[in-house]
């Protein structure tokens, strides 16, 4: 028994420290920070999802809602990263995600023509600001 035990603490000492380190190279690697945290909402967005299918409501209305946020916040992002693009336009990019995340499932179809151009219009403009 004794020896059972030992064994398991030299486990959990041996686990504890592995997850410190990995904790502390997370800490300075944010983009694998992002992608860990981009996990569990890729994940939480598919539990939605499903109980939508459940529920018999607008389920492709709401993947097809999840996938254009996931876009905007990936050209957010590039917007931030790129030192070109003035802050106005972030700005603004920032208000669109809002209004999308607000947006009704069953107003996005309507909508979904005003969201694809502004899309556009915002993504070539951040790829044209440093062109100039």
């Amino acid at each position: 028994m004794k020896k059972i035990f030992r064994n398991n603490v030299i486990k959990f000492i041996i686990g504890a420290g592995l997850l410190i380190i990995s904790y502390g190279y997370i800490q300075n690697h944010p983009a694998e920070r992002a992608s860990i945290f981009s996990g569990f909402d890729v994940l939480r967005q598919k539990v939605e999802v499903f109980f939508y299918k459940l529920t018999n409501s607008d389920s492709e209305g709401l993947k097809l809602k999840f996938d254009y946020q996931k876009n905007l916040d990936e050209l957010i992002n590039t917007a931030k990263n790129n030192s070109c693009v003035q802050s106005n336009v972030i700005d603004e990019l920032n208000e669109l995600s809002v209004a999308l995340k607000k947006e009704r499932i069953t107003k996005l179809e309507n909508n979904l023509t005003y969201y694809q151009r502004k899309f556009g219009e915002y993504k070539t403009l951040i790829d044209n600001a440093c062109k100039k």
